[in-house]
């Protein structure tokens, strides 16, 4: 007699906390375990790890009905000879021809509940960039392809860019086209990520059940610039009206300030800013938020205020309570990325009346790096140490520790450049 039960395994615990659901075939004193689409979270099952949500054991004894459809059949002449593992193949064999179906962006938001905060909006960006291409939230994942691929990379490209309103707290569309095609090709990598993601879920090569067998993603060709994704540097020209705008705008002013602080302490990265704790001296030590956890050292940064900054850091700190070191960026932020909206809206402001072309703040860290080394000369490996970057050389350090002095002496050269009074 063939038995079939949905069984969880103990140590099949996936990284997202959930455990998948396995359908436990019993033939002639033998077992094996059918791989299915289901997924438990732990308060879906009992402490011993049987399943009590009744949504899913519907769905599961489902599946066994499925499953019997193509065992039910058998005479006792045909499994006289067999064993567990012909009979297996037998309910394979028959369900390989059914139709699967997954809707991407359902699947989408399971995948992101697996991200953390700071990674999920590039994602989000892809998925709502995808929506606007479709004219609908409704995606079977079968129906991704690579001509569809391409025809949604060619809308991005096209579609005029959307900023942030704050007073309509809606996304709203400007006349300027995208600068670069790095946008599309950000999306696509990260719509690749989430296809394949649902790929390594619901394949299952050891049972030979593969329901989701294209690769639509592999052959589209990716366009990536070298200054990052639609952050190529600025004109230095551009830093210096930065640096000696005046502006009755507070919104505008504030943005500029951060801008230049930014740069001026060699393009350290909003969250850097954002976080920074009030602190003693004329030399702030911190820890690079992105690359802390990948650097033996926990990605540490020793910089020194330039006194060029000083007026452009005390209106940082106005209305301070001393929890923060640059208080207005927490003023406009009650989170890190609401703020970075907010500064990259009132840089738009200056960009507009003042006729240069769409950046963003990321473009001060990427504009520090390529005065340093292509105008300065500095050593690549050098200003690398200046940008804090995951560090490729943690041997090295053992022998040659970073040169603080030397790293400061950089961005002093690169400050020196500008005029400032």
């Amino acid at each position: 007699m063939i038995t079939f039960k949905p069984i969880i395994i103990p140590n099949n615990k996936r990284q997202d906390g959930t455990y998948p659901v396995k359908i436990r075939v019993y033939f002639n004193g033998k077992s094996r375990r059918l791989a299915t689409t289901l997924v438990c979270e732990s308060k879906d099952l009992t402490r011993s790890l049987k399943i009590k949500n009744p949504d899913i054991l519907k769905k599961a004894n489902n599946i066994i009905l499925e499953m019997r459809k193509h065992t039910d059949d058998l005479t006792f002449s045909e499994l006289e000879k067999r064993d567990v593992d012909w009979v297996v193949n037998k309910i394979k064999d028959g369900m390989r021809g059914e139709n699967f179906s997954l809707d991407f962006f359902e699947w989408s938001e399971r995948y992101l509940k697996t991200k953390k905060d700071s990674t999920k909006r590039a994602y989000i960006r892809a998925l709502n960039a995808l929506e606007r291409f479709l004219g609908e939230r409704v995606l079977d994942i079968n129906d991704i392809n690579k001509m569809m691929l391409l025809e949604f990379m060619e809308f991005v490209d096209e579609e005029p860019k959307l900023h942030y309103n704050h007073v309509t707290k809606e996304w709203e569309k400007t006349e300027k086209k995208r600068v670069a095609k790095a946008a599309s090709s950000l999306f696509i990598m990260k719509l690749q990520h989430i296809f394949n993601a649902a790929k390594d879920r619901y394949n299952d090569e050891d049972s030979d059940q593969i329901r989701i067998p294209k690769s639509p993603f592999d052959t589209i060709k990716k366009v990536f610039p070298s200054g990052g994704f639609g952050q190529k540097p600025l004109d230095r020209k551009i830093i210096q009206r930065m640096i000696v705008a005046q502006t009755d705008d507070p919104s505008v002013r504030l943005a500029l300030d951060a801008f230049i602080v930014s740069f001026a302490l060699m393009g350290v990265n909003l969250g850097d800013l954002y976080y920074a704790t009030p602190f003693k001296g004329n030399r702030w030590i911190y820890h690079r938020l992105k690359v802390t956890e990948r650097r033996e050292d926990g990605a540490e940064m020793r910089v020194d205020i330039p006194p060029q900054l000083e007026s452009y850091i005390k209106r940082l700190q106005e209305g301070g309570d001393g929890q923060w070191w640059l208080p207005e960026l927490h003023r406009i932020g009650a989170k890190k990325h609401t703020c970075n909206e907010k500064l990259n809206d009132y840089l738009r402001r200056w960009q507009n009346k003042a006729g240069v072309e769409d950046f963003t703040f990321n473009a001060a860290r990427h504009t520090w790096a390529t005065i340093a080394r292509n105008e300065l000369g500095f050593d690549l490996a050098l200003v690398n140490d200046c940008l804090v970057h995951k560090d490729e050389l943690q041997i090295a350090r053992v022998y040659a520790p970073i040169d603080w002095e030397k790293i400061n002496e950089v961005n002093k050269k690169v400050i020196e450049s500008f005029v400032w009074w």
